[in-house]
């Protein structure tokens, strides 16, 4: 271990030097076409073949622009403004003249070329014009990209196989919330990984998109206002951003509330034992809650120190309440009322730092403060005589703190880090049974892409330790070495294929970790385990990508393998009359498949998108030998006439299975009219999704299956509002490469009213 930490240490001081070259510039000037000279331009500097960002500058009052180069290699030059394509050069050092830039009207849809870009384990892509109408703000652009799809109710994106996205915007960690806020003509490209980098290998995300914005100079306001609220249905996400921005400061101001009012809600459980069985029949039910978020962030840039600072606060209320008949074998009639009330208020301080020595070299740190309080209570009374009640309280703080330094290393990206985080969980439950968990992370990691010709490559290395102490006293310490390769050969502007293969971990919650015990029926329970230990597992991955000139037709099949030697799973034990849920180690699982995804746009205002992605699971619980066929087919048109954006997506039903636990999610649907002129929106929304999941089990001497039915989604009809307006024009500041957080709770799934 020592010898492998001198290395990561001592490596970059051995390889770091660079020869010294002879600098000159490029020059030009932006050109309308009539050639007028255009201001403002955003002209930025790549290198190749990776693409990275070296420098950016703007052009002048009279288009001209000058960007300091090395003699003798070449760049990827990019020109962008507002209402006119972006335009591409390849390039070395010298005068390029006129460069003629073209304008297109917001009316009308122009498809600029579409070039498929392929470096390592990146995919660098590009919105197009289409993908810039489509929606309202950074959010709507990216989920109507081929490689993306939103969620059911817009709120956010995955991949189009289901994989959980960690999102970036200019390398600081954000949410799809802060994508919202965004404006989609503000968006410069787009790093997509589709297989989580050596950085965050250590953390429970399938890929990485890295949002970089284009760069402005001068003074501006904004103040973005997004609204959507239901009609048929309390039902709403709403958001107001403000920012000030200038050469040297950043002030962001941001409120985000999400609520919900739903009263036509049903629960259908059924709960069968070796003598008897309780079937529950739904009469009424209702959830109300909110999720507030208020944010302020300070950022400032002076010379080659950027320094930026978050205070935020988070609150989640929430109660769900279900009536329903409860029929037990050889009775009739009796009523039953369950409870859940939640909530859970955090603040975190968010603190960053970065020093860039030169364009290549530089060096970040971020530290997060978190604390939590969160609390619990679950109520079941029956008119049996049976009753039950369950009350958590917890308080948790965290500490991330997390250094990152990046080079320039024979002409390839280097970057090493390191990780830590502590956490910590205090819980009371029943106002008797205290609890108190505390977990260390320490996580070192490093990766270097380079390439040659048509081939480029990406590998990393990471080693974590996890430690914590459990509830019961015990101290558990766990150690993983992770490697990373990705593989990748771009045959032409066209096809590009990858190899990825790499070792992945998960941590327990600190939640699940506890020895609560929550009661969902007389004799049955869901109860934490406080022996649980982080597993890893081996993943291996082939892709294929095309996309035909100018972007009308993208498909990309794809084969993967999953080999876990032990998975944390739910499974389910009987112990005399009581059934208890219990999160144990399941071993020797294997899980294998592939998917297909289309995108096809006939027309300039016409898109068709299909995905299918097929999953084997395969393992054995103490219980039975588990074979799962997941089988996920996804759908969707749309439609840009003029100053309308005409959507339509469909989701058939998916079976999912984790332990002894399978889940059906239904069949969902959404339709969506938007109408946008200059600084607004106006729209609405159609959403069918009656029958969200049904969770079930079945083994020997027990079965159960639980249905909630939100009448509310089965007809929900939303309207939507939008207003942008800024004043001046901004530089955006220097990107931070570093930015952490902390969302657990220490609620778990099943404590937390929803």
């Amino acid at each position: 271990m020592k010898r492998l930490l001198m290395i990561f240490i001592v490596l970059p001081g051995l390889i770091a030097t660079s020869q010294l070259h002879a600098q000159d510039s490029i020059t030009g000037r932006a050109v309308d076409a009539q050639g007028n000279s255009l201001a403002g331009v955003n002209c930025v500097l790549y290198s190749l073949p990776d693409t990275v960002q070296i420098t950016w500058t703007v052009s002048d009052t009279a288009g001209m622009f000058k960007l300091p180069v090395t003699d003798g290699i070449k760049y990827l030059l990019r020109l962008s403004l507002l209402s006119f394509q972006s335009v591409d050069i390849t390039c070395e050092s010298g005068d390029l003249g006129d460069v003629i830039m073209h304008y297109f009207s917001l009316n009308e849809v122009v498809v600029t070329p579409q070039e498929l870009k392929t470096f390592g384990n990146k995919d660098q892509l590009l919105l197009s014009e289409s993908a810039i109408k489509a929606g309202t703000n950074a959010l709507d652009a990216i989920g109507s990209m081929p490689q993306f799809k939103k969620s059911a109710d817009n709120a956010s994106i995955s991949t189009f196989d289901n994989k959980m996205i960690l999102v970036l915007i200019n390398g600081l960690r954000m949410t799809y919330r802060d994508l919202a806020a965004m404006q989609a003509s503000d968006i410069e490209e787009i790093n997509y990984y589709s297989n989580p980098p050596a950085r965050f290998a250590h953390e429970n995300v399938g890929a990485v998109i890295d949002v970089r914005t284009k760069k402005k100079n001068d003074k501006r306001y904004t103040l973005y206002l997004n609204t959507v609220n239901g009609v048929t249905a309390g039902y709403g996400t709403n958001s107001l951003y403000l920012t000030y921005t200038d050469s040297l400061n950043q002030v962001t101001a941001y409120y985000y509330i999400d609520y919900r009012a739903l009263n036509k809600n049903l629960m259908n459980n059924s709960y069968e034992y070796p003598n008897y069985g309780n079937i529950y029949q739904g009469t009424s039910g209702s959830y109300n809650g909110q999720y507030h978020i208020g944010q302020v962030t300070y950022q400032r840039n002076q010379g080659k120190n950027l320094f930026f600072s978050k205070l935020e606060y988070r609150k989640n209320p929430g109660s769900q309440k279900y009536e329903q008949e409860l029929v037990k074998t050889g009775t009739e009639g009796l009523l039953n009322s369950r409870r859940l009330n939640s909530d859970y208020s955090s603040y975190s301080a968010d603190l960053y730092y970065s020093y860039v020595f030169n364009k290549d070299r530089s060096l970040s740190a971020n530290v997060v403060n978190t604390f939590y309080t969160s609390e619990s209570y679950n109520n079941l009374n029956s008119s049996s005589g049976y009753s039950f009640e369950n009350l958590a309280e917890n308080k948790s703080y965290s500490l991330i703190a997390e250094a990152l330094y990046t080079d320039k290393i024979w002409n390839g990206n280097f970057n090493l880090g390191f990780y830590y985080q502590y956490k910590n969980l205090n819980q009371v439950y029943n106002n008797s049974i205290h609890s108190d968990v505390s977990t260390n992370k320490e996580y070192l990691f490093a990766d270097y892409s380079n390439g040659v010709g048509k081939f480029s490559y990406n590998i990393g290395l990471g080693l974590e330790n996890n430690h914590y102490k459990t509830a019961s006293d015990d101290k558990i310490n766990y150690f993983v070495l992770r490697p990373s390769i990705a593989l990748n050969l771009q045959f032409d502007k066209s096809t590009s294929m990858r190899l990825s293969g790499a070792v992945y971990s998960s941590m327990p919650g600190v939640g699940e970790l506890t020895n609560s015990i929550f009661t969902v029926d007389d004799h049955y329970f869901i109860q934490g385990n406080p022996e649980l230990k982080p597993y890893y597992y081996y993943y291996t991955d082939l892709t294929l990508q095309y996309s035909s000139p100018g972007g009308k037709l993208y498909l990309s099949p794809a084969v993967r393998y999953y080999y876990y030697p032990n998975r944390n799973m739910p499974v389910l034990y009987i112990d005399d009359e009581n059934v208890f849920q219990r999160t144990e180690r399941i071993s020797n699982i294997h899980e294998a498949g592939g998917s297909f995804n289309l995108s096809y746009r006939p027309f300039n205002w016409f898109t068709i998108r299909s995905y299918y992605t097929y999953l084997y699971s395969a393992y054995q619980t103490p219980n039975q030998e588990i074979q799962n066929h997941l089988h996920n087919y996804g759908f969707g048109l749309q439609f840009l006439p003029k100053n309308w954006v005409i959507s339509y997506n469909a989701n058939l039903p998916i079976n999912t299975v984790n332990g002894d636990i399978h889940t059906r999610m239904g069949f969902n649907m959404n339709m969506s009219v938007l109408w946008k002129y200059k600084v607004i929106s106006l729209g609405a929304q159609y959403i069918y999704n009656p029958y969200p999941s049904r969770v079930y089990a079945d083994i020997d001497n027990f079965n159960f299956s639980e249905e909630t039915i939100w009448g509310n989604f089965k007809h929900l009809v939303t309207v939507t509002f939008t207003l942008y307006i800024q004043s001046g024009k901004s530089r955006n500041q220097t990107a931070r490469r570093l930015s952490n957080s902390d969302y657990d709770s220490g609620l778990t799934n099943y404590n937390k009213a929803k």
